[in-house]
């Protein structure tokens, strides 16, 4: 018992110096899902590195192509609407118009009707929940309150350009419009929030947008800044992560947005243990772009079929298709490309699961370079991811040549 005192001592401590007055408002809280505890024990804060700038001057030509290209399709009018759209009310709120362009694809997949989806609750472009602001939002008029010298103090912002409701949050612009005035919300008043209510550690306000007041889990927001590390990239003003050095060879990221997630690793066990995963599985989202992590020949392009070593080189998406996916085996349509190293075994790298293949046996590949997009193709229940391998010799662990590219922590793969 006696040596529980220094922390009940700690705890009171932080009530005097944070205020342990409960703040003036009702906690605002979204309909989420539960954290999920595997995911949540993936990664760490502390793993990532600090999220890229955003230029000081945005080109709207140049974020309405970034937006087609992460939306993947999008005509090219409407990504210009859109472009303008989150360029102006991002300026009028003075919040970052790559966090408002990510919010609109990871939140709402670019599409203006679209409701609830990943979230549970929410309308529109970004799904915005009217039921956590509905003490904010009254009037055309945005009210929150901070603690400002051991006092409450109120703050205002008009907001009257459309009517806040939930008709009207189905509309591109009105949407666009209350994401950018709600982000300047949580981003004046996170601080406050986070001091007075009890959090999961998270490292950006974008946690409070998901949560409200208070942030169960940071995987949500590292998905986020994926979206928005990947349009930061796709316009031209973020290199992506730097490449890595291994046996003579530069590799970079199979996936942009890098680093990216491992959520099952190699040696883990499957099928009841009868056989064990050969490589990595990576976090991702279907129709992503899949990239070569080093230039190469393509040496296979096709599916796997059941039944051992029974592998069927195929050319052309029409052929791919031609294949009931119910039928295939567990890597599904994959690639593999071998890349040379002298005096010294080559490298093979594969991808599976693909759901699009843009290569062919023979072909010769860039490091960057496309072949494919992320699928579920060979899987009966995993959601949508990508799984590479690495070989040398023999069986090498991606997760050590690529360090840096990519994050995670192995204790958490359950299998």
């Amino acid at each position: 018992m006696r040596a529980r005192w220094p922390v009940l001592i700690l705890m009171c401590l932080s009530m005097l110096l944070m205020g342990n007055e409960r703040p003036p408002w009702y906690a605002r809280r979204r309909a989420m899902p539960r954290p999920n505890r595997i995911a949540q024990a993936r990664v760490a804060i502390a793993d990532w590195p600090p999220e890229p700038e955003s230029p000081a001057q945005v080109d709207p030509d140049r974020l309405a192509a970034a937006l087609r290209e992460i939306c993947g399709w999008m005509p090219q009018r409407r990504s210009e609407r859109y472009a303008g759209w989150i360029l102006e009310h991002a300026a009028t709120f003075d919040v970052d118009p790559f966090l408002v362009a990510a919010l609109v694809y990871r939140e709402g997949r670019c599409r203006a009707d679209a409701e609830n989806g990943d979230r549970g609750s929410g309308t529109g472009l970004t799904l915005i929940d009217t039921r956590m602001y509905w003490e904010n939002l009254r009037r055309g008029t945005l009210s929150y309150r901070v603690r400002e010298n051991d006092r409450w103090v109120e703050r205002e912002e008009t907001v009257d350009a459309f009517p806040f409701n939930g008709p009207r949050l189905g509309s591109p612009e009105p949407n666009i419009y209350f994401a950018a005035a709600l982000l300047h919300l949580w981003k004046e008043q996170h601080e406050t929030v986070d001091a007075h209510f009890e959090q999961a550690p998270h490292r950006h306000f974008i946690s409070h947008w998901l949560w409200g007041d208070r942030v169960r889990s940071d995987r949500q927001e590292d998905r986020i800044l994926l979206e928005r590390r990947r349009i930061l990239e796709y316009y031209g003003a973020h290199d992506g992560a730097r490449p890595v050095h291994w046996g003579g060879l530069t590799f970079g990221c199979p996936l942009d947005g890098c680093p990216r997630v491992i959520s099952s690793w190699i040696g883990s066990e499957r099928d009841g243990g009868s056989r064990h995963h050969r490589g990595v599985d990576l976090e991702s989202l279907p129709g992503e772009p899949v990239r070569a992590i080093a230039g190469g020949l393509v040496v296979f392009a096709g599916v796997d079929l059941p039944g051992g070593q029974n592998h069927r080189q195929l050319r052309g998406q029409a052929a791919f298709e031609a294949i009931d996916d119910d039928t295939l085996g567990a890597g599904g349509r994959y690639v593999c490309v071998r890349t040379q190293r002298e005096g010294l075994h080559s490298v093979r790298h594969c991808y599976m699961h693909l759901e699009r293949v843009d290569v062919a046996y023979g072909d010769h590949v860039e490091a960057g370079g496309s072949i494919g997009s992320v699928g579920r193709t060979g899987m009966q229940r995993s959601a949508a991811h990508l799984h590479l391998e690495m070989s040398t010799e023999h069986l090498e662990d991606p997760a050590e040549i690529l360090y840096g590219l990519l994050l995670g922590h192995r204790d958490a793969d359950p299998l």
